[in-house]
């Protein structure tokens, strides 16, 4: 009985050290649905962005202002590092959704071709995130991080 005892202690103990140390928060509903929402506003927005800038301007901005809302909220949340670091990026001016809606506003149009090489990319970071927020196992982990370090 005292050996079950000790190792139901040492269970508890290293369950409780584990869980501190992941870096990874859980399944979270409202990131899931807002990232799937904001997705689908940027490439709709994207598929515009062949008109002039100015036409879009208050959209875009909307758009920009969702995406600093999710990023103030994932850096609220704790054992939250791998999505709060996508979201860094996709928040980023120099990268992905923002240097696309920077470079659109500065040119005032941007082309099509231009515009089908891009989505893909920016299509491809929400999906990375939506997965890993659905399933936050190592795989989905592995793809975010490989795919931020890969930018």
């Amino acid at each position: 009985m005292r050996t079950l005892k000790i190792y139901f202690i040492v269970l508890c103990a290293v369950t409780t050290i584990t869980s501190c140390t992941s870096t990874s928060s859980l399944y979270d509903h409202y990131t899931y649905t807002e990232t799937i929402e904001i997705k689908l506003q940027t490439l709709s927005l994207m598929d515009k962005s062949d008109d002039a800038f100015s036409s879009h301007e208050n959209e875009v901005i909307d758009l920009k202002n969702q995406l600093e809302k999710m990023l103030t909220y994932e850096r609220g949340k704790n054992q939250n590092v791998i999505t709060t670091k996508m979201w860094e990026v996709l928040n980023n001016d120099n990268k992905l959704v923002k240097s696309y809606l920077t470079l659109w506003e500065q040119k005032g149009t941007l082309n099509s071709a231009f515009i089908e090489e891009a989505k893909p990319q920016i299509e491809k970071a929400f999906n990375i995130l939506i997965q890993y927020e659905e399933k936050k196992d190592t795989t989905s982990e592995n793809a975010v991080t490989s795919f931020i370090s890969n930018l």
